[in-house]
């Protein structure tokens, strides 16, 4: 009679195990989901990332017209098509908006010395 007990407690404790993980098995889900998900929301382009991308090539080629200055004559529009003209200098101003991101100066600053001033 002693096994019989045995057998049948170890039977409801296995049966008592079983419920609390279907109980868990929702929640546990559920978490997987959010944590698998949560990056990918957090690292979405943000609405306002287009407007920090214009803030930032709109430093940039100010610091450019600090460097090569333009004519008078010629607009903003015209200055900034000049400067982007060659690909060279487009791989530049690239390089120095990424170290502006990475808050680099040093790289930055380098990066803007190797923009060839168009002749004007």
């Amino acid at each position: 009679m002693m096994r019989a007990v045995k057998a049948n407690y170890t039977y409801a404790s296995f049966d008592a195990h079983l419920q609390k993980v279907a109980t868990m098995k929702p929640t546990m889900l559920l978490m997987i989901t959010v944590f698998l998900t949560f990056p990918a929301i957090s690292q979405a382009e943000s609405p306002f990332s287009s407007l920090q991308s214009a803030k930032e090539k709109t430093t940039v080629l100010q610091d450019l017209r600090k460097i090569c200055t333009p004519q008078a004559s010629l607009s903003d529009e015209a200055w900034e098509k000049l400067m982007l003209s060659d690909e060279s200098n487009k791989q530049h101003i690239r390089e120095a908006i990424v170290a502006m991101e990475r808050n680099n100066q040093n790289n930055y600053w380098e990066a803007l010395g190797k923009v060839e001033c168009p002749d004007m």
